[in-house]
């Protein structure tokens, strides 16, 4: 929100002295409009009778007296120097103002020239320069740049209000730094506050997946939507107590699953069995709800199009039936889902579409741990459901999935537009989201994925005990509540 005295000087912008010996009337208003507003300070003001005569401290009196603050002032028999018509004395009353580190929009800037001292008020930081805007720069009122190593003061005033939070400057490729650190907290990448090629690629995955331009610049615009993000994701409502995610990440670390090899993979990234087994828990808590339906409704016999018909020998050779809906069923299908992300991203949450894919429309490009796109949301209304969930709590366990897992700043980037653009954002953002999109998918559309069409997922018993365990973890915890 923009400070009422930073607004009063925008409104005055342009303001100029008069050529010569005239004086420009506007000026010299601002001398009456505080001497009425404040009487006793009717004799001060009352000394200023020429826009030759330095008018900086004079214009953000003006500004702070239209904003209802008092302008700077000690009563007699305090020597001028003490008063707003001295750019100095902005600087030293601290009961007056407050001296900040940082500059927020509109504190009093008080800086060094080579004619003096100045006093204005901030607008931006460009570089090696507060960019600020005031009276006399260059004879008028306007936006002016002046360097920081020069600043004698930052200071907001004690009647202003609460301040508002310490500007975020533009970041691109090349940057270091805290603000780069936070951007990289948000978008949940691993954090060293170097604007590398993953940042980049982060940015513009972010920005395309939120209808921004994706230009990799960190501007007002990305901050604006990094701070919605960073907000939604702060709620924290994953659907699971802090306890039973403690459980179950240890079942995971601990499992045979953990140490399992698979065929033409090897060993799993550490964080994907316990993301694995985190997803399920959440899938179990929506046990009764339509989105469970669509997970755990019975083998259909359709092997067309229903991956539990389909994999129907794989289950049987395991002993493990389909033919009833309810947490059972549920338990195979993320036993073939875990399968599946290892076959198709190598349990890597923040893959992207393959590169040698010409797939590259918002709803065609691969992402996630599953290669799903969002063309497969038209097998199931309840994908656009679990996506609109989601959307507005991605919460999907992204720092567990991501231990041991160094995404790449080309996979992190989005293709297209419109919601399916959104959607591979969101897949990789909240990987959670990507395991109930896709058990959806799979009991619908199985023919979307190549390595279940060739039978090339694994199906594992280390898998099920792990699932099972998650299931008691749950049983228990909603016991004790």
């Amino acid at each position: 929100m923009t400070p009422k005295w930073l607004s009063a000087m925008r409104a005055i912008t342009g303001t100029d002295e008069e050529p010569g010996s005239d004086d420009n009337p506007k000026i010299l208003a601002m001398r009456d409009e505080i001497a009425q507003r404040f009487p006793d300070m009717k004799w001060y003001c009352d000394l200023y009778h020429h826009d030759e005569t330095p008018w900086c401290g004079l214009a953000v009196a003006y500004c702070m007296a239209m904003a209802d603050i008092r302008p700077v002032f000690k009563p007699m028999p305090a020597p001028d120097t003490d008063r707003f018509l001295w750019a100095e004395a902005w600087a030293s009353d601290p009961a007056w103002g407050v001296i900040i580190d940082e500059p927020r929009l509109g504190c009093v800037v008080v800086t060094k020239t080579s004619a003096g001292h100045h006093v204005t008020l901030y607008e931006h930081t460009s570089g090696d320069y507060y960019y600020c805007r005031g009276g006399n720069q260059s004879d008028s009122v306007n936006v002016s740049g002046f360097k920081i190593a020069n600043t004698v003061a930052l200071v907001w005033p004690r009647d202003g209000g609460p301040m508002p939070p310490p500007e975020r400057p533009e970041l691109e490729y090349g940057d270091r730094g805290e603000h780069v650190a936070e951007v990289q907290r948000i978008l949940a990448i691993p954090v060293d506050g170097d604007f590398g090629k993953v940042t980049e690629g982060a940015v513009k995955g972010f920005q395309a997946g939120w209808g921004l331009g994706a230009d990799g610049i960190v501007g007002d615009k990305t901050w604006e939507q990094l701070d919605v993000l960073s907000e939604r994701v702060r709620i924290d409502r994953t659907g699971l107590t802090e306890d039973e995610q403690i459980a179950i990440v240890a079942l995971a670390e601990h499992s045979a699953l953990a140490s399992y090899s698979w065929q033409d993979r090897g060993s799993a990234p550490p964080g994907y069995v316990a993301g694995m087994a985190l997803s399920f828990a959440v899938a179990l808590t929506l046990e009764g709800s339509p989105i469970f339906h669509a997970m755990a409704k019975a083998n259909s016999g359709k092997t067309d199009t229903d991956v539990l018909a389909w994999y129907a020998p794989e289950f049987k050779a395991q002993g493990w039936s389909n033919q009833t809906s309810g947490i059972d069923t549920l338990r195979h299908l993320w036993c073939l889902l875990i399968g599946l992300g290892m076959r198709e991203s190598s349990g890597r949450y923040c893959e992207g579409r393959d590169q040698s894919a010409s797939n590259t429309s918002s709803d065609t490009a691969e992402a996630g741990l599953f290669q799903t796109s969002w063309n497969i949301n038209t097998a199931s209304p309840e994908i656009g459901r679990v996506f609109d969930n989601y959307w507005a709590n991605p919460q999907g366990f992204v720092d567990d999935f991501a231990e041991g897992v160094e995404p790449g700043g080309t996979e992190l980037q989005n293709y297209g537009s419109d919601r399916g653009t959104s959607y591979q954002w969101l897949a990789k953002y909240a990987p959670a989201f990507a395991c109930v999109s896709t058990a959806i998918g799979l009991r619908e559309r199985r023919q979307h994925w190549g390595p279940i069409n060739r039978r090339e997922v694994e199906l594992v018993e280390e898998a099920n005990e792990l699932l099972r365990g998650v299931q008691r973890v749950i049983e228990q915890q909603g016991g004790d509540a």
